[in-house]
């Protein structure tokens, strides 16, 4: 089934040079490779979404390293993404450092394959965080769903259902955070994860996508990043006690 960009989501009018080929998202030498899953203990005390990593609020997250592309000389730049739950919420971030100034059209985004059989397909959820938000200030992100045979995306809200994602970011010089918080089970289970680890283990897949925006403001023009790549997912498993990540 064709995979239809993350970065339908906002006009854009070009991208910038082999950034948005799945070929040239390259995979970090760190991540998660399938036979050692990065494991992470559930949280006591729940990273707050403020954009800031506080010490210690993320601790026993589990990782994903990966390489994510900026505009300008540096192209891919080191980023970690977190990912940690505590029963009743999923909790995600990612950090990185830009290496010039965000743009307001910059935004970050997970998606998820919610029945993990490696297709998108109608329903599949889609959690956006953008830089154009007030810094340092919760509020809410987008939330989105696959529909149209998993070809198009669009507003939860725009089809009955609610905006269940709160998120946050801020940024230090060119240093910038990311933080999501969306409801393991929100009651629109027509367009969002509808998962209880409690019960048993629940394996969903999972992208993280970016597409930042290359100067001017207003260019339009982006640099894209999909890992592990715009056709695969990492998987994402959720127990009772843990969270864990492997990444092919």
């Amino acid at each position: 089934m064709r995979r239809t960009p993350l970065a339908v989501l906002i006009p854009i009018v070009a991208v910038l040079g082999t950034a948005c080929s799945d070929a040239s998202t390259p995979t970090s030498p760190n991540a998660s490779a399938a036979n050692a899953p990065n494991l992470g203990k559930i949280v006591v005390v729940p990273p707050a979404i403020d954009g800031v990593m506080s010490p210690g609020e993320w601790d026993g997250a589990a990782t994903i390293p990966f390489r994510l592309y900026v505009p300008g000389p540096a192209g891919a730049v080191p980023a970690t993404a977190y990912v940690t739950h505590d029963k009743a919420s999923l909790y995600l971030a990612v950090t990185f450092d830009r290496m010039s100034p965000f743009h307001p059209n910059d935004f970050l985004a997970f998606e998820f394959d919610n029945d993990n059989d490696g297709i998108r397909e109608d329903g599949d959820d889609i959690l956006l965080t953008f830089a154009s938000l007030p810094q340092n200030v919760p509020g809410a992100g987008g939330d989105y769903y696959r529909f149209n045979g998993g070809f198009d995306n669009k507003s939860d809200q725009l089809d009955g259902g609610t905006n269940d994602v709160v998120t946050a970011w801020g940024a230090l010089g060119t240093k910038g955070v990311f933080e999501i918080r969306h409801p393991l089970k929100s009651g629109d289970a027509a367009h969002d994860l509808s998962i209880d680890p409690s019960i048993s283990a629940v394996t969903v897949g999972m992208e993280v996508s970016a597409s930042l925006e290359a100067d001017p403001v207003g260019s339009l023009v982006t640099v894209p990043t999909y890992y592990p790549s715009l056709t695969t997912y990492c998987r994402l498993t959720l127990t009772k006690k843990a969270t864990s990540v492997t990444c092919p």
